[in-house]
């Protein structure tokens, strides 16, 4: 038996390093901690820390990998729906949503000893769909159009009840990129601007509703559309660069990449977009995905129904 076994094993190690076994990243589930979820809406991730919140005020807090409930400040008649996180450089978590009246809320989240809560008010705010914080600032954005910048206090800065907004983002360089639709029209539709010099600029897309965008620099980027068609976003301009035939609602951009990005929809749908071509991922959930982050190239978070799946 042991000269049989000193054959074997080596056979056996040569046989699998030359096998086809997939070493490479893979989604799988990862079930959140007292789950299931209510309902996640959104996912972020920055360093060490991240962040899932949705239905019912649940949030989840992620410290180096591991995920653990964080309840937000439930008191009585409490019934917002986080629909919207950013999770800052400095580690403070920006999250906004809307209560059953569809008024908006912004709240800040600083885990510490104290993990402390605090409601930011903006006055007359309507349903608040996504919020983003840079080195400039913090933005957030929603329905009835409305554009809200922190610059000393809270200001509305845009706003048209013809529009709904449904995602934003704020890059280093201060340029802010706002993308939704507009509602008469059903047409895609998207905001840019600087945040410190306002000099908005309004632009209707032939498609639909644009649901999810990521700035790569100053003037580039990428979108998508809730009927599964991604955009390449260039100084003012959408032009769209593939229909995956999904319906699609988040998208997430590979670090140190420009050109390569994960896509994220309804059904558990998982795309990945590189140099002009698609690849369509198994997915380990039939849950409609309504988010997805990437800490590295081969590593990332992505948020279902009642629970997340992992990247690794």
């Amino acid at each position: 038996m042991k000269r049989f076994l000193s054959y074997t094993v080596p056979i056996l190690l040569s046989a699998l390093a030359c096998s086809d076994i997939a070493l490479d990243p893979f989604w799988s589930e990862y079930e959140l901690p007292e789950g299931p979820a209510l309902g996640l809406r959104d996912i972020d991730y920055d360093g060490n820390t991240g962040f899932a919140a949705g239905v019912g005020g649940q949030a989840w807090f992620c410290h180096h990998g591991q995920w653990s409930e964080d309840w937000t400040p439930v008191h009585s008649g409490f019934d917002v729906e986080f629909t919207g996180v950013d999770v800052s450089d400095g580690g403070d978590i920006w999250v906004c949503g809307a209560d059953s009246d569809e008024n908006g809320h912004l709240y800040t989240y600083t885990y510490d000893l104290l993990q402390d809560w605090d409601e930011h008010e903006l006055d007359g705010a309507a349903f608040l769909a996504d919020v983003a914080v840079g080195g400039f600032g913090m933005i957030t954005v929603g329905s009835e159009g409305q554009v809200w910048r922190r610059w000393i206090d809270w200001e509305l800065v845009w706003n048209d009840s013809d529009y709904l907004w449904r995602a934003v983002d704020l890059h280093a360089s201060g340029e802010v990129l706002v993308v939704g639709g507009r509602i008469s029209t059903g047409n895609g539709a998207f905001l840019r601007f600087h945040y410190s010099d306002g000099g908005y600029t309004l632009y209707e897309t032939a498609g639909g509703r644009l649901e999810d965008c990521a700035l790569t620099d100053s003037n580039t980027g990428w979108a998508v559309d809730a009927d599964g068609y991604i955009y390449r976003y260039d100084s003012g301009t959408m032009q769209m660069v593939a229909d995956t035939g999904l319906l699609l609602r988040g998208l997430a951009v590979e670090p140190d990449r420009n050109d390569a990005l994960w896509l994220c929809g309804p059904g558990g749908a998982l795309v990945h977009y590189a140099d002009g071509e698609l690849e369509y991922h198994d997915s380990p959930t039939g849950e409609n995905l309504h988010d997805l982050v990437l800490v590295n190239s081969d590593e990332g978070w992505a948020a279902a129904q009642t629970l997340l799946l992992e990247y690794r």
